[in-house]
């Protein structure tokens, strides 16, 4: 299974994009607005960060009473790890792993699709692997059925 797969699934309003000179509080409320962690940050049609709920609570325990003017561009990842449609679910899962982050920006030919999540891969491997399951487990009753 593909990141490709886990895309066709995704049902969001608009892509989850913010640019690099909203404020950081602009992307809260993005976030909120779209049920996600993080937000691509892209300049025109480049990747340029990436902007997630931690980030935004750094900001605003660091910045306090000015958070309101903190711009996300000075709270992003720059040059955050990325991966294609075509990368395995479980690459996906294992780069994210070994970087410690829980979100991952999906680009293809050098242009930003969407953020996809840890949970989001964890869930679809589980169904993926449930699947699988269920489907040996009738062609194990019906290899028994046909034994008997």
């Amino acid at each position: 299974m593909t990141v490709k797969t886990l895309l066709d699934q995704q049902h969001y309003k608009k892509p989850p994009f913010c640019d690099p000179k909203i404020t950081v509080f602009d992307a809260a409320v993005e976030i909120a607005a779209l049920d996600v962690n993080a937000l691509a940050v892209v300049d025109g049609e480049t990747l340029v960060g990436i902007i997630t709920d931690h980030d935004v609570l750094r900001c605003l325990v660091d910045s306090g009473p000015g958070f309101s003017t903190q711009l996300v561009a000075d709270w992003m990842t720059k040059k955050p790890v990325t991966c294609t449609e075509d990368t395995k679910l479980t690459d996906a899962l294992k780069l994210m792993a070994g970087r410690g982050i829980r979100h991952l920006p999906v680009v293809e030919h050098g242009r930003p699709r969407t953020v996809i999540s840890s949970k989001e891969l964890l869930t679809r491997i589980h169904e993926h692997d449930e699947m699988e399951i269920s489907v040996l487990r009738d062609l194990a009753r019906a290899g028994q059925a046909a034994i008997a």
